[in-house]
């Protein structure tokens, strides 16, 4: 009994270690930490792929879905098992976001993959296509509206990126938002023209009216 009971306190105690340890590093720190573990204790357990005539491209193609519903894991079928394995090595924590065409406001997103998600992609590294910025990243909430077997569907997605890409995802707005302070800046300017113009129209009334009385003729 005091054997089992000094065992339960040591694991406690080594638990509260760990987590002292992990606390105490850095987030990037924790995060390497976190997927070398993951790496080394769960990796093994995947299942092995199944052999099939159908290429890996073939049933992606025909099974993937930006964001899985239980509809479409409602079936057994192998393809729809494999589909949903690699949507869950997709990590749907952040995204990534190709932003080559953003001045057409067309943003392009995908989930990070496994290795984007260990060396930290989109997390502690910039989130758009290419870059691999690490400083100054700021997280931001998109709504992503896209079409996918035939049915317009949305999802609300995370990408962290730098100041530069920030500028570039959030493109459209920016634009929208100068364009509202050029219209009241103008709104501004021929609001401030007309109270020029009456006040210059009434200045030269009181000016007329003036002079008027200093030239009339003294009553006798």
């Amino acid at each position: 009994m005091s054997n089992a009971a000094g065992s339960s306190a040591s694991a406690a105690a080594s638990q509260n270690v760990q987590e002292r340890r992990l606390m105490g590093l850095s987030a990037f720190d924790r995060h390497q930490s976190l997927m070398k573990n993951a790496i080394k204790y769960y990796r093994a357990q995947l299942p092995p792929e199944q052999q099939t005539v159908k290429t890996d491209y073939d049933v992606l193609k025909e099974q993937y879905r930006f964001v899985r519903t239980a509809e479409d894991d409602s079936t057994d079928s192998w393809d729809v098992r494999m589909a949903r394995r690699y949507y869950a090595k997709l990590f749907k924590e952040y995204a990534v976001a190709d932003l080559s065409r953003y001045r057409e406001s067309k943003v392009g997103l995908r989930w990070r993959t496994e290795r984007e998600v260990v060396i930290g992609k989109g997390q502690f590294v910039c989130g758009a296509k290419g870059c691999d910025e690490r400083r100054a990243l700021a997280s931001y909430e998109v709504n992503f509206a896209y079409k996918e077997a035939g049915e317009r569907k949305q999802a609300l997605v995370k990408v962290r990126v730098c100041p530069k890409h920030a500028m570039q995802l959030n493109h459209k707005q920016n634009q929208q938002l100068i364009k509202k302070r050029k219209q009241e800046l103008q709104k501004e300017r021929l609001e401030h023209k007309k109270r020029q113009k009456h006040s210059q129209k009434t200045s030269g009334s009181k000016s007329d009216h003036s002079s008027t009385s200093d030239d009339s003729p003294e009553s006798h």
